[in-house]
């Protein structure tokens, strides 16, 4: 069964007081502080505790083990997440854009959400495996591209392809692909590392020249079909 947000405070025994709930602060912050810089494998127990300025033992007085920890993390990032999503979802006005600046926000958000936690969120997943993904990372993934095919296939007829929701699915995985990479810092384009405006452009052109099958209007170029840039 997926973990939810619900299931995050199982695997912590809660604060009762305001020193006990800053404790807490600390040992979560200091954690995803130092599996940034190291990996899930170089932050020990004894080193959380020691950069949140707190005793080995209130760390387990909240945690049975590290194994709790991460999987607390993993659970909270993904909710995290979750939140920013909802919170873009309903505070743009998706209905009045045009087809092609509907797929530019809509990657521009992915990216922003995506931002906040994503080096963390991949490292911890990294623990079930290579390629691997929770169950809260398989939740988020599965209401995220739910909400995005929603809003693209409301302009199915501009898109060029046979079967649009396939098409539609397949952006989604790319932008989202490519993301995931991109946090662990194992992408480059041409050798250079891209900033968020420019990764949002270059995705946000790979899915509107796949999805309606042309170069970006008004671009100065040309139509061609999508497979004719992979020569």
């Amino acid at each position: 069964m997926a973990e939810s947000a619900n299931s995050a405070k199982r695997l912590v025994k809660p604060p009762l007081q305001d020193r006990s709930r800053k404790t807490l602060n600390r040992l979560v912050n200091a954690a995803l502080e130092l599996i940034a810089e190291r990996g899930v494998e170089g932050a020990s127990v004894q080193d959380i505790a020691r950069r949140a300025r707190a005793s080995v033992g209130s760390f387990y007085a909240r945690f049975k083990g590290k194994e709790d920890l991460m999987r607390y993390l993993e659970v909270r990032l993904w909710a995290d997440a979750r939140e920013a999503w909802t919170a873009a979802l309903e505070s743009n006005p998706w209905d009045e854009l045009s087809f092609e600046d509907l797929v530019a926000n809509i990657v521009q958000v992915l990216i922003e959400v995506d931002r906040t936690g994503a080096r963390q969120r991949r490292l911890l997943e990294s623990r079930h495996g290579p390629g691997a993904t929770s169950d809260a990372g398989r939740e988020f993934d599965a209401a995220l591209s739910h909400d995005v095919r929603a809003l693209l296939m409301r302009h199915a007829h501009r898109i060029d392809h046979p079967n649009p929701a396939r098409a539609v699915d397949l952006c989604i995985a790319v932008v989202r692909g490519t993301l995931r990479l991109r946090a662990l810092g194992g992408l480059t384009l041409d050798g250079a590392e891209l900033d968020d405006d420019q990764w949002g452009q270059e995705l946000t052109r790979v899915c509107r020249t796949y999805l309606t099958g042309s170069m970006d209007p008004g671009d100065g170029k040309r139509q061609m079909d999508f497979f004719e840039i992979w020569g």
